[in-house]
């Protein structure tokens, strides 16, 4: 079957980014001077996030479309730490940014938390439900612990995503381990396995061919079994350990096409040609050396629309997991660019997302009235729906405070915020839907970690503005920086202290500030990252 992605930029030659810029550049019509060899080292266009956005604007001025202006830094702090951190600011951090009056205090604070230990905890998170089946509640607790584990780790050191990703093709042993229950919690399927890479490594949803041709794409019912046999060799053993399955490879075990004897042979998604043959035999091992090669064109393209997705809500493909052709995305040249970015880096997504977080779009404002653009355009930051993990550390950090965390025997994963997430998760939303329905919002407006927040006996925000030397007014603007990472606006301000002088009321000073606790934590604006 021929290359969808063939006509693409070569992701093989190893050209230097200036040099892969000014193409796609000239491509676009965007240079005068076709004829000129590179970009000079000292010019804009040799930085990743200018390059970005001078492909983005290209499509706006086509389009004859605006962009709105700038978050303020109150904003972009607040969007910045739930990305890149998972959690909202803490009001001394939020406090020293806005009071910070350097020209390049965003781009410290973005490398800053990219490197953090938050960093690693917040894609830890986010890779683990990513890479386990939906019903991740039914894989033992300790495998998953261990995988968070592993993932944060990675994380720390920065490890190359090729690698990563390998780690996991090639991943054996117990599923103490880690990426061992990527086999594990599916069974050590064939089938299973080969469809959840495809979409999670590839960004190809190949599953429907398995019983019939790709009823919109262009894969066919041989694609899916060719890509699967690459995982026939799986098997699961017993351990010495109880309840610990061993992944390990049987050389010599076939697949065969479902209701048939015919044996599959292995094949690379969009390639007509045989795999490099392994010393051993070993398929998983032909499968990972290919995925991560420069002449696979799916790896990093699926990567760099994950990064994207996350930052923006939405992928440049979008589903990220149905990327049947590049020229489906919103901004080809865009996607290409970044995948050849991501390659030329050496698979280090640090950098991808310190490239983006970095440009005029992502710093965008969210805030607009009237009829808001596209989300696919990028004229304004579209806010994203915060998952039940981001908004339950949040709250406990600015608001709670005084409660610790109640870890599981293997002291990893945090029972009390398990619990949270079990009772708000929508697996079928996304970071562009609001989710809750009526069940979550009872749940939310009266379960317990809403009495915790606003009980003067254990609301650590409630504690901290009693302090003698505040006056009201700044016992409010420290509730609206827990809540919502910005000041209130003169209006809120009146509005809360008319609340709290009301002698018609019948109700405490501290009670009183429980209920404007109760009234930012339960507004739509604290669910949200701008």
């Amino acid at each position: 079957m021929a290359n969808r992605f063939a006509s693409s930029t070569p992701l093989s030659a190893r050209a230097s980014i200036t040099s892969f810029a000014l193409a796609i550049l000239t491509a676009a019509g965007a240079m005068a001077q076709s004829s000129q060899v590179g970009v000079p080292p000292d010019s804009d266009l040799a930085i990743p996030s200018v390059m970005i956005d001078r492909l983005l604007d290209q499509k706006l001025e086509s389009e004859s479309q605006t962009p709105v202006g700038q978050s303020d830094d109150a904003e972009f702090c607040r969007r910045l730490w739930l990305d890149l951190a998972g959690v909202a600011p803490p009001v001394w951090e939020l406090r020293s940014f806005l009071a910070d009056e350097s020209d390049d205090k965003r781009s410290r604070l973005i490398d800053r938390l990219l490197h953090s230990p938050r960093f690693a905890d917040h894609m830890a998170t986010r890779y683990t439900h990513s890479l386990l089946p939906g019903d991740i509640e039914s894989v033992p607790q300790p495998d998953v612990e261990a995988l968070q584990r592993w993932l944060r780790q990675a994380f720390l050191e920065n490890k190359p995503y090729d690698h990563l990703v390998g780690a996991f093709l090639t991943a054996g042993g117990g599923t103490d381990t880690g990426p061992a229950i990527f086999y594990t919690s599916r069974e050590a399927d064939p089938i299973k396995v080969a469809s959840a890479t495809s979409r999670l490594f590839l960004g190809i949803g190949i599953d429907c061919a398995q019983c019939h041709d790709h009823p919109f794409a262009d894969w066919n019912q041989n694609d899916f079994w060719s890509f699967a046999a690459f995982f026939s060799q799986l098997e699961l053993g017993e351990n010495a350990m109880p309840n610990n399955r061993v992944v390990e490879d049987r050389v010599g075990k076939e697949l065969t096409l479902m209701d048939t004897d015919q044996i599959i042979q292995p094949r690379y998604l969009g390639s007509d040609e045989p795999p490099e043959p392994d010393p051993e035999n070993l398929r998983r091992r032909q499968l990972t050396i290919w995925l991560a090669s420069r002449s696979n064109p799916y790896f990093a393209t699926a990567a760099v629309n994950r990064v994207w997705a996350h930052l923006f809500g939405r992928g440049l493909v979008n589903p990220i997991d149905e990327i049947d052709s590049i020229e489906h995305a919103s901004h080809p040249q865009l996607l290409r660019y970044l995948s050849a970015y991501l390659i030329e880096e050496r698979f280090d997504l640090r950098k991808v997302y310190r490239a983006i977080a970095n440009t005029r779009a992502y710093q965008r404002t969210s805030r607009f009235d009237g009829l808001r653009p596209p989300q696919n355009s990028y004229a304004i930051m579209h806010p994203k729906t915060l998952s039940p993990e981001q908004y339950f550390d949040s709250l406990r950090q600015n608001i709670i405070r005084r409660l610790d965390p109640v870890l599981s025997e293997t002291g990893m994963i945090d029972l009390q915020r398990q619990r949270f997430v079990q009772r708000m998760r929508d697996r079928g939303a996304t970071p562009m839907d609001y989710p809750h329905g009526v069940v979550q919002a009872l749940g939310m407006i009266n379960g317990p970690e809403m009495m915790l927040a606003t009980t003067d006996s254990s609301s650590g925000i409630i504690a901290a503005i009693e302090a003698p030397f505040l006056d009201d007014r700044q016992r409010i603007e420290a509730l609206f920086l827990a809540s919502l990472s910005r000041p209130p606006t003169e209006a809120e301000s009146k509005r809360f202290l008319d609340y709290l002088t009301d002698d018609s009321i019948n109700a405490s000073k501290p009670q009183r500030w429980g209920d404007l606790i109760w009234v930012l934590a339960n507004s739509a604006e604290s669910f949200v990252c701008p």
